[in-house]
């Protein structure tokens, strides 16, 4: 019987087997291992027994049997026309994915979902995760629905932040176990917290679910995707979103592939005073695996400035990722810019709250690419709104109040 899904390496093309846990190929750094789906029926496609559920999407997600798919409340939530948007930034067509009306607010629920699912599937009853925010926080509540054992490692710079969103969580998702989840706080920073988890995931023989190389993330994030390409019946002229590590941008080209056979123009963006991949595209630092290039942060999105190219950097340029960065002059011109940006947002239905720092990005990305003519104005652009607006910038308090 042929397989439903395989996982082959894009450097050498060996195929791994898909009922083990492996990060990537061991040919070299860059041997991402994503999901393949060799039959595929699309007469089942979505799957209307699943009604408003991601699981509608099963025939190319990488699950065997439906009775481990954990549900964990993720809905639809139909593309935004922003023709206010459109108009102030010269184009005809601009659409909003709005995804931070899931559950905890964030696009990472889509990630946490399809992870925990597979390794059930596999027959893992514990892993190990490390994170600082959004990330963790939806797996963490996917670890109490499923019952599975998380041990989640957090610095403890972090930790304050952690701890406010943490209990924010439990307190609104109460009926959930959350003794299933164990916090450790540990190292200074996230680069140490992500060591310590991965010794420990290595001393006790459990999978680390960790960012891009994480093909299970791909794949749930995937979702996002096939909701935008099930509104629009087409892929859009361009998808733009805030560029961290690189998932939500490589998902979204990932299903426009195998859909339609045809990739979008993709936006990666990423703030002037945090910007590595950028500043490595226009050739002005080796692109070096895990180098750190950004010494001094000057930003106040902190949930995509990263300092450093992440492993992720060579996949995103063969996808034809095109970097550009916003809100030249750091934080000072963050602060003039984010006010204008919220207010566009609003005029065209984003609920106040819900756009965060990372899609206030994204927004002014689509401006300045429009502005470069890289976007044309017979164009359809779709904008990543990936979660809610949290962080404590005193000069937005009346807006996260609101």
């Amino acid at each position: 019987m042929a397989r439903r899904f395989y996982r082959q390496c894009v450097k050498c093309g060996k195929i791994h087997d898909v009922n083990k846990h492996i990060r990537n190929c061991d040919c070299s750094p860059e041997g991402l291992l994503p999901f393949y789906y060799p039959e595929v029926n699309w007469d089942n496609y979505p799957d209307p027994r699943y009604g408003d559920s991601v699981w509608r999407f099963h025939e190319i997600l990488p699950l065997f049997n439906m009775e481990n798919a954990i549900e964990l409340g993720i809905k639809k939530f139909p593309l935004i026309r922003c023709q206010i948007i459109a108009e102030e930034f010269g184009l005809s067509e601009v659409y909003v994915k709005l995804d931070s009306m899931q559950p905890t607010e964030t696009f990472k629920d889509r990630e946490a979902f399809m992870t925990l699912s597979r390794l059930k599937e596999m027959g893992y009853k514990e892993l190990v995760g490390a994170s600082t925010g959004d990330s963790g926080i939806s797996h963490c509540r996917g670890a109490a629905i499923s019952k599975m054992v998380l041990h989640m490692f957090v610095p403890n710079n972090a930790r304050q932040r952690w701890e406010e969103l943490y209990s924010r969580m439990i307190a609104s998702d109460g009926s959930y176990d959350y003794s299933f989840v164990q916090i450790h706080y540990s190292g200074t920073t996230f680069d140490e917290a992500i060591a310590n988890a991965y010794a420990f995931a290595n001393k006790m023989g459990l999978p680390l679910e960790y960012w891009f190389y994480n093909q299970m993330r791909i794949e749930g994030m995937k979702t996002l995707c096939l909701e935008v390409l099930e509104d629009l019946g087409r892929i859009p002229d361009w998808y733009v979103q805030g560029l961290g590590s690189g998932t939500g941008i490589f998902s979204f080209w990932k299903g426009c592939m195998e859909v339609f056979n045809k990739s979008p123009n993709l936006g990666g963006i990423q703030p002037a005073g945090c910007a590595p991949m950028v500043l490595a595209s226009r050739g002005l630092v080796e692109g070096t695996v895990g180098k750190r290039v950004v010494s001094n942060l000057d930003t106040y999105v902190i949930g995509i400035g990263i300092p450093k190219i992440f492993e992720s950097y060579p996949h995103l340029c063969r996808i034809g990722v095109k970097f550009e960065d916003v809100f030249e002059g750091g934080k000072k011109t963050e602060l003039k810019e984010f006010p204008r940006l919220l207010e566009l947002f609003h005029a065209d239905g984003i609920p106040r709250g819900k756009a965060g720092l990372e899609s206030l990005a994204a927004l002014a990305g689509v401006e300045k690419l429009a502005k470069k003519g890289m976007i044309r104005p017979d164009q359809t652009v779709v904008i990543g709104c990936t979660g809610r607006l949290r962080l404590d910038v005193p000069e937005l308090q009346a807006e996260m109040e609101g």
